[in-house]
Formats: C-alpha cells, structure tokens, sequence
C-alpha cells in the first residue's frame, strides 16, 4: 500500500491550523477573564463604599438591598467563571469549550459594568441626601438622671422602644409634667442613636406642625417636617396627595421611629401622610393629653405631679452648676421651699428655677420666695413667665365658653376645694355650656390642660395657687366680663367699683359688714360663703342686684328672708349649711320664678315646703331628712320636672352599714314613681354617698337593693338612653372587680341577689346584653336565670359557690357569644352530661381561678363539640383541671391562654387550628405539654407561642 504523501500534507496543515486557533482562543480567554476580574475588583470596591455610605448617610432602602444582593449573586458567578477558567486554561484541547467560556466571560463583564454604573447612581444619590446620622440631636434637656420618677419612666420608654410587640407607644398626661422632656431625652438616648436599631428618627414637634401661619393642616405640617428631614425636593404648588407619594416611596422597608409631641388631635392619619404602615420594627411614640389614642392601640407611660423629693432633685439640677448657691446652706433651706411651692408641675419647676438661679444671696432668694406667696402682681419677675406657659394651655387650648367656665374657678379662695357640681351649675346657669356642651366635658379639658387638679375624689377639684396667682390677671384683663375677688384685703374693700362688676366673691375674706348702698346693676354671681365674721346683712342689700343668677350663702351665719321678688332672675342658690337654715330662707311669689338649682341642706325636713313646691323650673335639689320620721310626703309629683335629687340622711348615732342604708334607699325608692326625668338620684350618709340613678354619657345607671325596686325605677325611664347599667344588691362601681373580658358591653344586669321572673325583670333584660351573677349562692346552674327568651349574648359568672354544674340545657343559651367563669369554687362541671346538648354559639370562654373544676368535656353526647365557634378560650389558675375533652375542631380560634394549670399535661392540638395566631403559656408548661411534636414544631415555626 502507496503513502498518500497529499493527504499527510493536508492532516498536518489541519492540526497546526488548530494549534494557532487554540493559541489564539487562550489569549482570548485570558484577556477577557483579566477583564471581568478587574471589573469585579471595582464592583468590590463599591460595594465597600455603597455600604460606608450607608452607615454615614442614609437607611437601607429596597433599591440598595437589591443592589447589594445583585452584587452578591454576580460575585458568586464570577468565582464560578474563575473556576472553570482555571480547569481549562492549560489545557491544550480545549478550543470549543474555550470559545463558549469567553462568551459567558464577556457577557457577565458587561454586566458588571451595567451594575457598576448603577451602583455609583445610587451611592451618589445617597450623598446628595446629605443626612450624616440617623437622630437629628436636640439640644441637650434638663438632666433627668437623679430624679428617680423621671428615670423610671424613661428606662420604661426605652423598654418600650426595644420591645418588638409595641410598635405604637404614647407619652401621656396632663399639660407640664415633663412628657417633651422626656420624648427629647429619648430622641437623644445612645440606645436610639444606634444606627442598627433604626433607620432614621424624626423629630415631629406641634409647635412647628400645628402652625397654621406655615400650614394649612395638621397633614400638611407634618409632611413639610418629614420631608425637610428627608431632603425632600417638593414644590411649591405640591398638594398632599402629591408629597405624600414622595414620603412614602422613600419611607418604605425603611425601620423608622417617629417621634409626635403634643398631639392634640383625637385623629391623625398617617396614610394621607405617606407614611407606610411597616411591619420590620417600625414605631410611633407621641406625647399627648389626650385620653384617646390618635392611632389605635397603644402601650403608654403616663405622667404626673412630681414627689416633693423628686421636685426638689429636679430644682437643685437647674444650678447644680452654681457653686454661689450650692455651697450656701441658707440658700439651699429656702431653695427647698421655694420647690414645694411649685406643687410638682415640671414646667413651673422649670420657670421658677430658672428664675432664682441668676439669684446670688440669701436676702434675694427670701425676697423672691414671699413674692411666690403673696397675691400675683403683674411686675413680680416670674409672672411673665409664668403667663407665657399659661399662654398655650388658655389662649391656645381653650375656646371662649371653656374660658369663662375656668376663669369662674378663681371665685373660689386659693388652695380651696371646688365642688365640682356647683362648677356645673353655676357654668349651666351662666350660660356657658351652650346647647351641645355638658360640664363633664369641659372639666375634662381643663384637667387636660392642668389648669385645674384632680381632687382625692371626683367630687372637687383644685386649683394650683401659682396658676391661680398668674391667672388672676388674666380674668382682671377680662374684656366681657368685670369681677371683684376680695381675699385677705378686707379694709380695701371700699375702693373698689362695686356697680361695674359681673362676678363679686367674698369667700372667707373677713368682710364684717356690707352696705346697703351699692347698686350691682350688671352682677350676675355672688359668692358670699363662709363669712364667719359677717353675722347680719339687710335684705335691702339684694334691692339693686336684678340681674343675680348665682347667689352662695354656703356655711354663712347671718339671718335673712331673701327678697325673692327682687332676685326674679336668680337660678342658682346656695343656703346649705347656713343658720338662715332654721327656716326656709325665702317666700315664692307668682309662678315666674326661675330658680333651677336649690341646695337646703342642713333644714332637716320630711316633706317639701309648699314654697319649693311651686319651682316649676326646678331641675336640682339638694335635701336633708331626718331618718326618724315619714318619708312618704318627701317625693310630690309637683317636681315632676327634676333631673338631680341629692339627699342627705341625718340621724343619731347611725351607723353606715348596708343594712341601715338599704332600708333608707327603699323608702326612698318607692317614693319616686313621678320624677320620669330623674337622671341623678344621690343618697348620702354619714360615711358614704350612693348613687341610685346616675346618667354617664349616654349610659343610665341604676341601683336597687332588690329586685323588687325596680318597678318604682325602671318604668318609662330607659327608652331615652343607647345603654342601660342595673345593679341589684350590688352598688355601682368602677367595674373594678369585672373581668376585662365583659368590661367592653355597655348594657348589662349585675346581680348579687337571686333573680325572679317578673315583668319588670324580662323588661330589663330585653334592653341589655350581659348579664352579670356575682355573689350569689342562691344560683345552683345558669338554667334557672331564665335568658332563654333575652337578648343576652354575654354572661360573667363570679364568686358564686353553689354552682357545681353550669349549664344543663344548652339549648336554652343560643344566643350567648361571651362566658366568664370566675371564683366558683364548687364548680366541677360545664356541660350535664344527662341531657343531649345542642352546640352553642360561644366564641369567648374564660375560666378563671375555679379550684374544683378536674375536667372541660366539650364532647356533645349526640357527637362534634359543643362550642364550634370559639375564637378565644382562656384558663387560668385551675390547680386541679387535668383533661379537655375536645375534638378541637375550632376552625375560627385565634387565642389560646392557659396559665397556671400544672395538672394539664395534655392538649389535643391539631392542624385544623388554622387561624391560631397567639398561644400564650408558661414557657416550662409547654416544654412538658404532650402534644404531637411536629404540630408543635409547626406552630413554633409560626412564630405564634408567647411565654408569659
């Protein structure tokens, strides 16, 4: 066989031809994986400096996070693409797979480029934001650090802040209690400056968003902060819905902390703001007066008067710094004095302190410390201040009706107790409430405003004298109204223009005599109480006062017959207390008189004088009986216009327990059958007052010792009212002693005494929907209550131990959504298990401390369970409950609460419970519940258990 010498030629020329092309291809190669390597060198590099920027500049946003992750993922294939390069890079035959790696080479470099270029946009997006911390610091506040109720409540703050169950917490109280202060300390904190607990803070102060000189609303103000703060380009002719795109596009996945102070409206919303609703840790803290949260739900820290040794560590901070003053004992002794007086209101802590500071000596502290005790006088150095606080809470927070009802609180003498009652009649019959506003109201909002301070009880209220010493100028200044408060400067009193004035008080003042000259032609309020030193006065003296509405002749000894005929306009007297009282004071003639308010107490009677009985205007009295006689003639129908029935009950040597008590309240009871509009019925006794009827808000409230006194009550009375209280044997309360469970229903029957079926009875029960047993051990089951046919959804069983088996026909509690089952400590049973049982509509089941319960058998002898619909079952402290006896076929549950229940061992859990969102355990509890490990797993997975 011949050598094809042209053939060899050929196959020779061929392999070299490959060798040059895979020559050619490995340099390729090389250069295109030196290109891609340095281009992920730069994005390395960037990456580093994107993320510097972040910490120095701004938040994580959505746009940076894909970026980084992008980054990620492109590294992760370069290193795969360094791989393969690396197993074929010396490799001679490789010419193919060489050629495709180039192509993957190249198209990953130019996409590196791509993501280099978008990174470099975004890092000088960030620097254009020019944001260099996460907290814009305020400037630093007084130091709070020693004053142990301060610290508390910051320390509570942060725990808030650093809890991820809170996302909404509120700063609240009464106006100068340190709330800003506290909220700036917080905003200052080292714990919120922490780049990694949020991304950025911003400060909301009212002062900048509640000014309508900038903003048109509350909205508009906000926005403008927060996008000031975000560096926000937003123009002129921008609407909110337009800037409220902007917010939110930038705040969204972002961790923020919004810090409101002085909220003021009952209702903000955040999403006409823009700001999302983000569920990573992102919270809301606001200060407020406000009763009502403005955004839902809230965890809150409330604040208060200051301790007199915690007003005297936060004094002492004010010029700590001062050794002139700190070294000097004598200007500390009187320091301290000066701090009582400030009654533990920060902001007048605050005022004072600051004013005293620049006082060097101890004759210019005593000379500043008599000024703060005697009356105010417009030049002394602390009033401007003093009055630039008051400006917010008068001139800014009150409208004009809320004005004058304030400014009528000056009648009464500093440091006295104001009767919050004659505040509402004397505000009703002045005019001031309008048709639309009732005193409850307007107290509310000047307790708000701490102008005026909670008594020790809801009946007075007082007023701090340096407010009062500030504010007395305010009503002076008065442009409507002209008044005369005459205090400890008796022998001045001739000076002053009697005949101008609208209001005169001469409480305890140590007036001796009046004259019967002046002629008070515009006096519409006289306050002539307790005048221990004025023991006669003329009747001539009222000759000229035509126009008086209010007369107060609390606790005065002079004897008089009032000139009624002269007062025909007077709607408000006060004579309770009075020696005039050893007869009725006054004569009533024709039948125009407008006399509305009439407090005789003191006149012990048992039937009304005929004279009071021709007050066809009267719509509160205010009575003293004498338990010895009848009362039978005390009520008449004459009076069939009064609201507010106050009686007070004398008699010797009696004792206020419920016996006594109840007896008198019966009489009473059955002797008001007329008074359909009665809305208060008061009883007081030596001890204690009982309401009997009281009307709070839309709720009407009533009282009976028995079941049987309702007919007197009930009939004709509650058609008017959205809500209806009745409590039988049980006085009202506070709803204290109510499990939190049934607090939510407005209506609803409480009784501590065996309830009969009658007419009255079903009447009640149609206009209410709980119905409350409580210490009751004439109840032995719910059967023989009778709510078969009622409205009643809801049912609180509490403290009554003759109940051993609860139910025993569920049928006849279809209706019921709400059971509570608390103290019967001889309860064992639920359900009888002697009668076929229909399943019930019950989605909340309470049981709480009931020692003898040792099983929940749930199982309907007929089959499935008897409560289907359970949303919410809760267990507490049950020592000897060892079984459930349930298919926990409870589709709709969503809360599962046991505490306390060591003998439980077992829960048959299973995944039906789709809805399931909180279980709240002791954590041990659960470690050694048997239940399936993998619905165990499943629901710790969830992310649903809370150990208590």
């Amino acid at each position: 066989m011949g050598f094809d010498v042209c053939g060899a030629t050929q196959t020779c020329t061929g392999v070299l031809s490959l060798c040059i092309k895979c020559g050619e291809t490995k340099i390729t190669l090389t250069n295109s994986h030196s290109h891609l390597q340095e281009n992920m060198s730069r994005l390395r590099t960037l990456r580093e400096s994107v993320e510097k920027t972040l910490v120095i500049y701004w938040f994580r946003g959505n746009d940076i996070e894909q970026w980084l992750s992008e980054v990620d993922q492109t590294d992760g294939k370069v290193r795969a693409l360094t791989t393969r390069f690396s197993d074929i890079e010396n490799v001679i035959w490789k010419h193919i797979h060489r050629h495709g790696l180039i192509q993957e080479i190249n198209t990953m470099s130019a996409k590196i480029e791509d993501v280099i270029q978008r990174g470099e946009t975004l890092e000088h997006n960030l620097k254009i934001k020019d944001i260099h911390r996460v907290v814009a610091q305020l400037p630093k506040p007084i130091t709070i650090e020693n004053v142990p109720a301060l610290k508390d409540k910051l320390d509570r703050l942060i725990q808030y802040v650093n809890d991820d169950a809170h996302n909404t917490i509120k700063v609240h109280g009464i106006s100068g209690t340190g709330k800003t202060v506290l909220l700036q300390h917080l905003n200052n904190h080292e714990a919120i400056a922490n780049h990694k607990k949020f991304h950025i803070v911003i400060w909301l102060p009212a002062s900048e968003f509640e000014d309508r000189k900038k903003y048109q609303s509350t909205v508009a103000g906000i926005q403008h902060i927060i996008s000031k703060r975000l560096r926000l380009c937003i123009g002129i002719e921008d609407d909110i819905g337009t800037i409220s795109t902007k917010i939110r596009v930038e705040l969204t996945d972002a961790k923020y902390l919004l810090l409101l102070d002085d909220v003021k409206k009952v209702k903000i919303d955040l999403g006409a703001i823009g700001i999302p609703n983000n569920t990573n840790g992102s919270k809301i803290i606001y200060t407020t007066y406000l009763p009502v949260s403005p955004f839902g739900k809230a965890v809150g820290v409330e604040m208060g008067m200051l301790s007199e040794p915690d007003s005297w560590e936060l004094f002492e901070n004010f010029f700590k710094d001062k050794d002139d003053i700190t070294d000097n004992d004598e200007i500390t002794t009187i320091a301290r004095d000066v701090a009582k007086l400030c009654g533990g209101y920060f902001a007048l802590i605050e005022i004072v302190a600051r004013k005293f500071a620049s006082n060097k000596t101890p004759n210019s502290w005593r000379n500043g410390l008599e000024i703060l005790k005697r009356p105010a006088e417009k030049r002394d150095i602390y009033m401007k201040q003093m009055e630039k606080f008051l400006h917010f809470s008068y001139h800014d927070g009150l409208d004009e009706n809320q004005k004058k009802c304030f400014l009528f609180s000056l009648l009464y003498p500093k440091e006295h107790k104001i009767p919050v009652d004659c505040l509402f009649d004397c505000w009703a019959a002045n005019g001031f409430l309008g048709n639309d506003l009732i005193g409850e109201d307007i107290l509310g909002r000047l307790l708000e405003l701490a102008l005026l301070i909670k008594g020790s009880n809801e009946q007075y209220v007082t007023i701090n004298k340096m407010y009062r010493a500030a504010t007395i100028n305010l009503l002076q200044e008065h442009h409507e109204i002209k008044c005369l408060v005459v205090e400890e400067e008796p022998e001045n009193r001739q000076s002053y223009n009697w005949e101008d004035m609208h209001w005169i008080s001469l409480v305890d003042s140590g007036v001796n005599v009046l004259s019967t000259d002046v002629r008070c032609l515009k006096l519409t309020t006289l306050f002539l109480r307790k005048q221990s030193k004025l023991e006669n006065i003329w009747s001539s003296f009222f000759d000229h006062m035509k126009e008086l509405i209010v007369l107060d002749l609390y606790k005065t000894k002079f004897e008089l017959e009032l000139p009624m005929s002269s007062l025909r306009k007077l709607k408000v007297l006060y004579v309770n207390g009075s020696a005039i009282l050893n007869r009725l004071p006054f004569k009533i003639e024709g039948p125009n008189n407008m006399l509305e308010v009439l407090d005789i107490r003191g006149c012990l009677i048992n039937e009304i004088p005929h004279d009071i009985k021709s007050l066809k205007r009267l719509r509160r009295l205010l009575v003293s009986i004498n338990r010895e006689g009848p009362l039978s003639r005390l009520m008449i129908s004459e009076l069939s216009s009064l609201k507010e029935l106050i009686i007070d009950v004398k008699q010797n040597d009696m004792a206020s327990n419920n016996t006594c008590c109840n007896e008198v309240i019966e009489d009473i009871i059955q002797n008001i059958d007329s008074f359909k509009e009665l809305t208060t019925l008061q009883v007081r006794f030596k001890d204690e007052s009982i309401d009997v009827i009281q009307l709070s808000g839309n709720t009407l409230k009533i009282f009976v010792p028995k079941q049987g006194n309702l007919e007197h009550i009930f009939n004709g009375r509650v058609n008017l009212y959205s809500a209806l209280q009745v409590y039988i044997g049980s006085r009202m309360t506070s709803k204290s002693e109510i499990q939190m469970s049934i607090k939510v229903f407005g209506s609803f029957v409480l009784s501590c005494d065996q309830i009969v079926h009658d007419s009255v009875i079903k009447r009640v029960l149609d206009h209410v929907k709980a119905i409350i047993m409580m210490k009751d051990d004439s109840v032995v089951h719910l059967d023989q209550i009778g709510i078969s046919n009622c409205n009643i959804h809801n049912c609180l069983v509490q403290r009554c131990n003759n109940i051993e088996t609860l139910i025993l026909n569920t049928r006849d509690f279809s209706n019921l959504e709400t059971l509570v089952l608390s103290e019967c400590s001889q309860l064992r049973v639920l359900f009888s298990e002697n009668v076929v049982q229909e399943a019930m509509c019950i989605k909340h089941l309470e049981i709480r401390e009931c020692s003898a319960i040792e099983e929940i058998n749930m199982l309907s002898t007929s089959g499935g369970d008897i409560l289907p619909t359970l949303i919410t079952l809760v267990l507490y402290n049950l020592p000897r409950l060892r079984n459930i006896y349930s298919d926990m076929n409870w589709p709709s549950l969503s809360t599962l609460e046991i505490r306390e229940c060591d003998e439980l061992k077992e829960l048959s859990l299973n995944r039906d419970l789709t809805m399931l969102r909180n279980i709240r355990v002791e954590s041990q509890w659960w470690e050694n519940l048997r239940v399936a490990d993998q619905i165990k797993q499943e629901l710790q997975c969830q992310g649903i258990r809370n150990f208590l």
